[in-house]
């Protein structure tokens, strides 16, 4: 047995004046969406969804929200405790182990289907179980302490009883790994570490058949708890030291072809009690080894071979703050993900290109970082306001100099801005109350200190070299002066060339050797190369708050032959040559305000500082990107004093207490973004599923569902910041639509019809996703606005139309009827009778002179015709007006007719009329027919019968109008009679009335005359 010396490691915070950030642990909370801070497990699919499973349940996380899978309390709905552990089960579904309840879930149809526990190890007290899933599919349960399962797909359940794999006989397995490579089990036990190989079935461990040669390293550990093969083929250990007095957690590190340690960690109890407990080990894609547990997390520095504590005793801002990590996760965009009692933390993969430091000074002052110098030594000179001049190596390591060995004024170490003169080498500074210091940067000491009298001891900000090699000074009283190249360094060689009467914030000297001098409240000048003539000044004249340009310029940044990028607070486009200013802000998509220091990178991307972090602006695409502590930047968000671009192309920023640096190039991703995810689709303010909806070709939505919102997403955690989204709907949009910070397209009261939804993501290069993600939808129409609802009444209204048409036609024919009637019945009535008049009006003017008997039976006769003529005219006259289509007014008519003509022949008359007679209403014609049939009975009775007596009356009955006439008179045989007009015109009338009229009349006994005619009331 190898003795094993345990070496614990005590982490001490070091507070030096300089110190590098890390790793920067950005968290999300309650505060974010989760819904619980308590987080126990992650997960990722292969959409991109991360799975979260949390002390309240189960969560989806997009990169930008969280959704909550709620239990229903219905069948298969999954138990409503939290949620421990998430592991992938194939088919889009996954393993859930709740505590003691295991089962699948399968997020398409939101169903639990709970797994059984064949075994009795769940009556222990401490049941904990944990699932593990192999490289062959086979998915294992097992506690610390207890027997080994594997799921049986037959009986839906975990039993101890057909293991793939052996183990020792009476082990209780603590913990199992799978060598993939080799195709070996680790089995880690009390007992100690034995190793099943499946391509032998050969099963090995310490005091049985156990190889020794084979397996060096195995022998003698027992109280295995984990087990990890690393990268480089070495083995890590976990396991409790039992021996007395020395208790601890501890990690060793072997070889496992020698069995040598390579190196120990132990956790005790340190810091005040502080238990530490090593529970996992994890290994990024990039080699990186981590250990976490309960108050520690360890990553392994492998340039000097030693332990970093994340989880710190004292912690900083961007520190890990948590007693428990269970999990840690890396995702498919490298981002470390990190489960604990106190949230979910994340490392962006964006880190890697990152670097920050922060100077501490143990007072509450801030420490201003005002110019940042790269030598043509790679060293970098740092310039901290009350602090010197840092130097540090090219490694970034302090160096222990004294640059102001013998100079005793602290003014000298108060400097503003450092410039290393090209051919010299010597590096100047300016410095307070209008000092000059010139270094030797080699030998690190002072060699000039000047104080030229034409800066009259105001602050020396700006130091800039031309290409001539002339430097060029910017003080703080506005004074712009020079020092020639080629002139000694003395105080009287120095040339006031221009004075602008403003602070002037910065020098700029661009491709045409143009000076370019920002100032406070004045706006910028543009110099030709002497400083003497001014060229250009961009000026707002309106100091009122709402001009376009802001006086107060901080920095200038050339991009090309006419246009400059001028910071003022916010970003400005100048075009030189058409002398015009476009102002951008928040509105144009700059991610914040406050917007001070610009350098263009080698890609002309041009990055720049703002109140919200790191920002940057692709000109040629329009696109800006914004960079925070989430990328891996510390303090980005603090105002910035200084910048530098370094030789090999890093861009590094200072402000207050912090200096931060990175690789543009690997920071600004050029790989094709990821295709948009739809995640969500909200109906109404229900959200519905849309991987049971993106199952269909089509999504079929009905009428009162067509206003909805659908959320789209990258899935990227890491550019989800740097990524623009456009949206567009077939059938609404014809170009695409910017989405909003919500990553969502809102879509109210949408006319039925077929869409189609796309959506496609941008990056910082313009670049696009690979493919448009798309989504059918047909809105369904209201009934009255299908085609067979909008054909059918089409037809109706055809038909009405039509009936309409008919109805007009038929009122058209019907008067033309009634003309052609009324004309018929004038020229068979009145037309006759008038030419009857008219002949025997001839007849008696010729006989007046020689008959007068003759002439006064003709004149007797032209009266009776004329009186039988106006009597026709009023029948016709009160059958034509419309106020006599009421029974009332016909019975009125018929009593005053038989009265008129039977009472001057003293007959009685005796008229009957029944209620619902009153309530007919007859046409025109049927009046007119019914009355001149009655008429023609009344004449009858009153020229022939001989009566004494006249009975008439009117009854309705079985939907008939029945009229009957009758009299006592001297009657006749209705065989025998001649059928005269009078008879003959009765029936025709009644026919056309399509009634029945009958006579009924015998000699000596009166006549009956009866009309049968249908009418509806």
């Amino acid at each position: 047995m190898i003795r094993l010396i345990c070496l614990s490691i005590f982490f001490v915070v070091n507070f030096s004046t300089f110190g590098q950030t890390r790793n920067v642990f950005n968290r999300l909370s309650t505060a974010d969406g989760l819904n619980s801070n308590k987080i126990n497990c992650i997960w990722q699919d292969k959409k991109g969804f991360f799975w979260i499973g949390t002390e309240n349940g189960i969560q989806r996380f997009d990169g930008k929200k969280f959704v909550t899978f709620r239990s229903d309390g219905l069948d298969n709905s999954m138990p409503p405790i939290g949620v421990d552990q998430i592991l992938d089960a194939g088919n889009g579904r996954f393993w859930l182990r709740q505590g003691r309840n295991i089962g699948l879930y399968d997020p398409l149809s939101f169903k639990y289907f709970p797994v059984s526990v064949l075994s009795d190890n769940k009556s222990t007290t401490n049941w904990d179980p944990t699932l593990f899933k192999d490289s062959k599919g086979n998915v294992f349960l097992y506690n610390i302490g207890s027997n080994l399962m594997c799921f049986d797909k037959t009986s839906n359940a975990f039993s101890d009883k057909k293991l793939p794999i052996k183990i020792p006989e009476k082990w209780l397995v603590n913990y199992l790994y799978e060598d993939v490579e080799d195709n070996k089990y680790y089995i880690c036990s009390n007992k100690g570490i034995a190793v099943y190989n499946a391509n032998t079935q050969e099963l090995n461990f310490d005091n049985l058949n156990h190889d020794k040669k084979s397996n060096p390293g195995l022998s003698g550990f027992k109280f295995v708890y984990n087990f990890y093969i690393d990268s480089k083929k070495t083995w890590w250990i976990f396991y409790w030291d039992t021996q007395p007095r020395n208790e601890a957690y501890v990690v060793s590190h072997i070889n496992p072809e020698t069995g040598v340690l390579i190196d120990n960690v132990s956790a005790k109890l340190v810091d005040n009690d502080r238990h530490e407990q090593f529970d996992w080990i994890f290994e990024t894609n990039d080699d990186q080894l981590w250990i976490g547990g309960v108050n520690t997390l360890l990553n392994k520095d492998e340039i000097n071979h030693t332990f970093i504590q994340n989880n710190k005793s004292f912690k900083a801002e961007f520190d890990i703050n948590c007693r428990v990590i269970k999990q840690m996760f890396e995702d498919r965009e490298n981002n470390l993900w990190f489960c604990t009692d106190n949230g979910l933390y994340v490392i962006g993969n964006d880190q890697k290109s990152v670097f920050n430091y922060v100077f501490e000074n143990g007072y509450n002052d801030d420490l201003l970082i005002n110019s940042i110098l790269e030598t043509n030594d790679l060293e970098s000179w740092i310039s901290v306001w009350g602090k010197e001049i840092q130097v540090f190596d090219e490694h970034f390591k302090k160096q222990d100099v004294n640059l102001y060995k013998g100079l005793k004024d602290d003014y000298l170490k108060m400097s503003w801005s450092l410039c290393q003169h090209s051919s010299s080498g010597l590096i100047w500074a300016g410095c307070q109350n209008g000092n000059i210091v010139v270094f030797e940067p080699k030998a690190k000491k002072a060699i000039h200190v000047l104080n030229p009298p034409g800066i009259q001891m105001a602050s020396v900000r700006q130091i800039i070299e031309d290409k001539k090699g002339d430097l060029w000074f910017g003080a703080q009283n506005g004074k712009l002066f020079k020092w020639n190249k080629g002139d000694k360094i003395i105080n009287q060689n120095f040339k006031v060339v221009n004075d602008f009467n403003a602070a002037i914030f910065c020098l700029y000297i661009d491709s045409l050797d143009r000076i370019w001098i920002g100032t406070r409240k004045r706006g910028v000048f543009v110099l030709d190369s002497t400083g003497t003539k001014e060229l250009f000044h961009f000026f707002d004249e309106e100091d009122n708050g709402s001009k376009q340009f802001s006086n107060n310029v901080y920095d200038i940044e050339q991009y090309n032959d006419s246009i400059f990028f001028v910071s003022n607070g916010l970003l400005n486009i100048l075009d030189i040559n058409s002398q015009k200013v476009k102002q951008l802000s928040q509105y144009d998509g700059l991610p914040g305000t406050n917007v001070s220091k610009l350098i263009k990178d080698k890609e002309d991307i041009l990055w720049f500082t703002c109140n919200n972090g790191l920002g940057s602006f692709n000109y040629k695409k329009n696109i800006f990107a914004s960079y925070t502590n989430k990328n891996g930047f510390a303090y980005a968000e603090k105002p910035a004093y200084a910048k530098f671009k370094m030789q090999n192309g890093e861009i590094w920023f200072g402000g207050e207490n912090s200096l931060y640096g990175f690789v543009p190039e690997e920071l600004s991703p050029k790989s094709t973004p990821f295709n948009v995810t739809l995640t969500d689709f909200k109906l109404l303010n229900k959200f519905i599923p849309l991987d049971s909806l993106m199952a269909y070709k089509k999504v079929y939505l009905k009428p009162d569902q067509n206003t909805f919102t659908i959320y789209f997403s990258s899935l990227s955690y890491s550019q989800q910041d740097r990524l623009l989204y456009y949206y567009k709907m077939d059938g609404i949009n014809n170009d695409w639509i910017r989405a909003d910070q919500e990553h969502a397209a809102k879509y109210t009261v949408l006319p039925p019809g077929d869409y189609t939804f796309n959506v496609k993501c941008v990056n910082l290069q313009g670049e696009e996703s690979s493919s448009i993600t798309s989504l059918s939808l047909i809105v369904l129409p209201q009934f009255y606005q299908t085609w067979w609802f909008i054909a059918m009444a089409l037809v109706v209204i055809c038909a009405i139309t039509y009936f309409i048409y008919r109805q007009h036609i038929n009122k058209i024919l019907a008067v033309e009827l009634i003309r052609n009637k009324v004309a018929r019945d004038l020229h068979d009535d009145i037309g006759s009778t008038l030419s009857t008049i008219n002949i025997l009006s001839s007849m008696a003017k010729s006989k007046m002179n020689t008959d007068p008997v003759k002439t006064s039976s003709y004149i007797s006769r032209i009266t009776d015709n004329s009186q039988q003529m106006m009597e026709a005219m009023d029948d016709i006259v009160w059958s034509i007006k419309p106020d006599n289509d009421s029974m009332q007014k016909i019975v009125a008519r018929m009593r005053e007719y038989a009265s008129g003509i039977l009472e001057t022949k003293d007959i009685e008359i005796n008229f009957n009329v029944s209620e619902q007679v009153l309530s007919l209403k007859l046409n025109m014609e049927a009046r007119r027919d019914v009355f001149l049939i009655f008429k023609e009975a009344i004449n009858n009775i009153a020229k022939y019968s001989l009566c004494t007596k006249a009975e008439m009356s009117l009854r309705y009955q079985n939907q008939k109008l029945i009229m009957k006439i009758e009299d006592n008179g001297i009657g006749f045989n209705v065989d025998l009679a001649d059928g005269g007009n009078g008879i003959g015109n009765m029936r025709k009338r009644a026919e056309s009335l399509n009634g029945i009229i009958e006579i009924k009349s015998k000699e000596k006994e009166g006549t009956t005359v009866i009309l049968n005619l249908p009418v509806n009331m």
